[in-house]
Order: C-alpha cells, then structure tokens, then sequence
C-alpha cells in the first residue's frame, strides 16, 4: 500500500536489479575469461553490451506500461530478467554470455523505470521527491555490497553463482510483486 515501508523497499529493490546485475559480477570477470576461453577485450563486452541493452529498455517500457498497465508490463520485464540471468549462468561461450546480458539489462531496466514510474503515479510533488529519496538510500547500498558478495560467491563457488544469486532475488522480488503489488 502507499505511504509503507514495505513499498518503498519493494520498489527501491526493483531499482537496485540494475546495479546488482553489474556490480556483483565484476569480481568474477578474470574467471569468466579463462572459463570461456575470451580475452579481456571479449569479456568486457558483457558489460558494455549490457549497457546498451539497459538503454534501449528504458526507451521501451515507459510506454509499453501507459498503454497496458504497470504491473503487467513490470512482470514482464522480470520474468525477462530472470529468463536471460539463468541462460547467463548457463552460458557455454562468450558470445552467448555477451547476447544474455543484453537481453538480461533489456529486461531489467524494466522494474527500474517502472519503479520510479509507480512512485510518480502514487505520490506528488515533495512527496514523490521523499519517496524517491527513501528508495535511493536503500538502493544506494547495493553498489557497495553488490562486488563483495559477488567476491565470496567467486571464492567459494564459481563465476556463475553470482547468477545464480541475482536469479534467487529476482524469483523472490517477482513473487512479492504478484502477491502484493496492485495495479
């Protein structure tokens, strides 16, 4: 509901898909490298493609989510996510790994947008600006846990555990969205 510390972490951890998809990974990028057999050059692209990827997604799901809603066009861009972070853990080559983090930025920028989005049709003026503010303090931590996290899991397991990671939080953000979140 509006006006609860519930929505704004919901919303503020759909805004953090984007820098938990780039941040937790990086600790794991030499390994990706030897693994799949890429130079550097080749395994950076899984970055800059992402990038590319996050930017044309933006340009998209505002106005997919004003012509068929928020909260279906929002699942819809989760369960791209979702669909492309689990075919990045099961990447057999670079390219593939290259062309699912496209994919997987294109889908996550949707609860990005549409995070902010919901915020904008829920509140108004200093409040949306509250709002918005609440939501980019909580946010603000994943960029610093995001590359320690990704460390431990790249120490202790593989490069692809911090897919495997993303993918259990963005299962379980997707099932409170469909519980709790109204159109």
């Amino acid at each position: 509901r509006p006006d609860t510390l519930a929505l704004t972490v919901v919303l503020a951890l759909l805004t953090a898909l984007g820098p938990l998809s780039t941040d937790m990974y990086l600790p794991s990028l030499p390994a990706i490298a030897r693994a799949l057999g890429a130079d550097t050059a080749r395994t950076q692209l899984t970055l800059s493609l992402f990038l590319v990827g996050f930017a044309a997604g933006q340009l998209i799901w505002g106005p997919l989510s004003d012509r068929f809603g928020r909260r279906p066009v929002l699942l819809t861009g989760l369960a791209i996510f979702i669909v492309a972070t689990g075919a990045c853990a099961m990447a057999p080559s670079i390219d593939w790994l290259i062309a699912m983090r496209a994919l997987q930025a294109f889908g996550g920028s949707g609860p990005i947008v549409l995070g902010r989005a919901i915020v904008r049709d829920l509140y108004e003026g200093p409040r949306a600006g509250r709002e918005l503010a609440r939501m980019g303090t909580i946010m603000g931590v994943v960029p610093a846990v995001a590359p320690i996290l990704g460390g431990v899991l790249q120490a202790h397991f593989d490069w692809r555990a911090s897919f495997v990671v993303t993918i259990a939080g963005a299962l379980a953000l997707g099932a409170v969205v469909i519980a709790s979140l109204p159109e």
